[in-house]
């Protein structure tokens, strides 16, 4: 129990540090925003059909604003956090304090949640913003419980891309110890995909993010193919990631 209450309290405490980012809530911001001009504001028409705040809530979440804004949303917060305490000591000190192992699991999971975060967090609000101002303006209904499943479906999987991107970052901190290399080539890499995928690979949709997020394609019969590949994206993320920083930590 005492080890469990430790390693609760260490894991409470990175989440406090990262909600302190101020990268962290610029990129909720930025989230915001591309959720706002994926919004089809233009059907509005009172009054609405029922369950069309969730429609459009769907349809912002998949919208291309907010797919152009992952590579970079996702690696803003917490993408390039190695190369910054390396460069500040704040590592050398950290590591007095504990073992590398414990630092490579907090930083890991600290730098794929400051991605998956943002898109959450974002997410969340504009659901709530769309239940207070466009759910008066329908016709009165019963809430519709399965569209409201798949919003959180898209939503769950546009967070998990996120948290991708800024696993992707983490690697290439650790890597090149360089901000631009943390920023820049997730960006590079994410629409590398869509070039690939748009030009040469038609048939490969599996490496198009717009379908990550989408999930349009076959993914099985009941879909959960592509809860496998974004976990097991993610697991193979976190593993690299984790990797390359104990790589780095040998020259601490």
């Amino acid at each position: 129990m005492g080890d469990k209450g430790i390693n609760a309290g260490k894991g409470l405490w990175a989440m406090k540090e990262l909600m302190q980012e101020r990268g962290l809530w610029a990129a909720v911001l930025l989230c915001l925003g591309g959720m706002a001009a994926g919004f089809p504001f233009y059907q509005m028409e009172a009054p609405l059909a029922a369950g069309s705040f969730l429609d459009y809530c769907k349809a912002a979440l998949e919208g291309q604003a907010l797919l152009f804004l992952i590579p970079i949303a996702g690696a803003l917060p917490m993408g390039a956090a190695f190369v910054r305490e390396s460069s500040s000591g704040f590592l050398k000190l950290y590591l007095t304090r504990t073992n590398r192992m414990e630092y490579i699991k907090r930083k890991t999971l600290q730098i794929y949640m400051g991605g998956f975060l943002p898109f959450f967090l974002a997410g969340a609000g504009m659901l709530a913003l769309a239940f207070l101002l466009v759910y008066p303006l329908e016709l009165q209904g019963a809430m519709d419980w399965g569209k409201l499943w798949q919003v959180a479906r898209v939503l769950l999987r546009v967070s998990l891309s996120g948290g991708i991107v800024a696993g992707m970052a983490g690697i290439f901190a650790a890597v090149f110890m360089n901000y631009y290399m943390a920023y820049g080539l997730p960006f590079v890499c994410y629409y590398l995909l869509v070039i690939l995928k748009e030009r040469y690979f038609a048939g490969m949709y599996a490496m198009y993010p717009a379908e990550w997020v989408a999930a349009k394609q076959d993914w099985g019969t009941d879909g959960s193919g592509i809860w496998v590949f974004l976990g097991a994206f993610s697991a193979a993320v976190m593993l690299l990631h984790g990797l390359a920083l104990s790589g780095r930590l040998r020259e601490v």
